[in-house]
């Protein structure tokens, strides 16, 4: 069975799920946390996923710790999210991976620690997962806690950006704009500020609103 077995209905899956099989459990609670053939249901989301997280199902640890950290279906509890997290993490699971790096970063229901940020951001991004690659571009940029190298930056940032990540695509810019880790190419920074713009990503679309006032009033 697949994880997101949506051409099933809720009554199929809650039949399916009295032999205690994790990957029904998963779904079930996928089927409540988005609403799929029922109204959307976070309690009764965090009740399946519990069931399954509880079998060391990857899936269900990671959404069951991302529904804790936001309080939806249960108390707010950073410190159960991220236990769940880390659970999902230490399996391979690339989103829970960069999760748990954002707690080590905020010092969120765990030590703040950006050595330890960075380690869990570096491995998610070795699975492509863009947001951990866009926050090892950002922390090659800056230095902090790791080498300061632009070259990596840029590389990290170009990634995402023809990934059509906003973020990455905005950062990829703002080097070009700059030429920082990159030969300066203001026709570059042009179109990938135009391409974060698109999606509507609010500092490019500001960015470009500036330079078309700029030059209406030069």
């Amino acid at each position: 069975m697949e994880h997101k077995p949506i051409d099933w209905t809720l009554e199929d899956l809650l039949v399916l799920a009295e032999n205690g099989e994790k990957n029904v459990q998963y779904a079930i609670g996928f089927y409540y946390e988005n609403g799929i053939h029922t109204c959307v249901n976070h309690q009764a989301a965090v009740e399946w996923y519990e069931k399954a997280a509880g079998q060391g199902h990857p899936e269900a640890q990671l959404h069951l710790g991302l529904l804790c950290a936001q309080g939806k279906g249960c108390s707010q509890d950073y410190k159960k999210a991220f236990s769940w997290l880390k659970r999902a993490a230490d399996q391979g699971n690339a989103n829970a991976q960069y999760n748990v790096g954002r707690c080590y970063e905020e010092g969120l229901g765990v030590t703040k620690d950006i050595s330890k940020a960075i380690s869990w951001f570096s491995k998610a991004a070795k699975k492509e997962e863009y947001r951990a690659v866009c926050c090892m571009g950002m922390y090659y940029l800056s230095g902090i806690c790791v080498e300061k190298n632009e070259k990596k930056a840029f590389a990290c940032f170009e990634k995402a950006a023809k990934a059509g990540i906003p973020v990455g695509q905005y950062n990829l810019a703002i080097l070009y704009q700059f030429g920082t880790g990159v030969e300066q190419n203001s026709e570059q920074a042009n179109y990938w500020m135009t391409k974060a713009a698109q999606q509507g990503f609010s500092l490019a679309v500001e960015a470009l609103t500036q330079e078309k006032e700029n030059e209406e009033n030069a």
